[in-house]
């Protein structure tokens, strides 16, 4: 991910969790796909990307649209989660990183990890509205 694409990145994830998802309407098969297939595509390397407002309604998105058996049902988000028991993926990542975050500091000083956390870059950050960085999106406080 060197050229800083998330959005190009989660987008990919998505589609291959909306592929394995389907045709499915019994709710108790969907939610076992979502647990073993799913989940793993749209949390992969979650610990380590900076989420920005658009990735992380990517992932919403993709995770409702896959516990959804009907459109037409109208029920809240909230209520599906509780109803079919998980959590929010967005919200889980974020505690994700601050759990990976404590790892690091846990870490030699030595270690690429911590040095890639830690180092300043030599370069000036772009023109315009720069990229999130990966320290604010775990120490974001918004529930977006």
């Amino acid at each position: 991910m060197s050229d800083q694409n998330r959005i190009n990145e989660v987008k990919g994830q998505a589609n291959k969790a909306s592929r394995i998802s389907g045709a499915l309407r019994d709710t108790r098969a969907k939610v076992k796909i979502y647990k073993t297939c799913v989940r793993p595509l749209l949390t992969y390397a979650i610990e380590t990307r900076a989420d920005n407002k658009r990735t992380k309604n990517i992932i919403r998105t993709t995770e409702m649209k896959h516990m959804r058996i009907y459109k037409r049902d109208r029920k809240r988000n909230t209520d599906i989660r509780h109803e079919c028991e998980v959590e929010d993926k967005v919200r889980c990542g974020r505690e994700r990183r601050r759990a990976w975050n404590e790892h690091v500091d846990r870490i030699i000083r030595e270690r690429l990890a911590k040095f890639a956390r830690d180092g300043k870059l030599g370069t000036r950050r772009p023109l315009g509205r720069p990229p999130k960085r990966w320290m604010d999106s775990w120490t974001s406080t918004s529930q977006g």
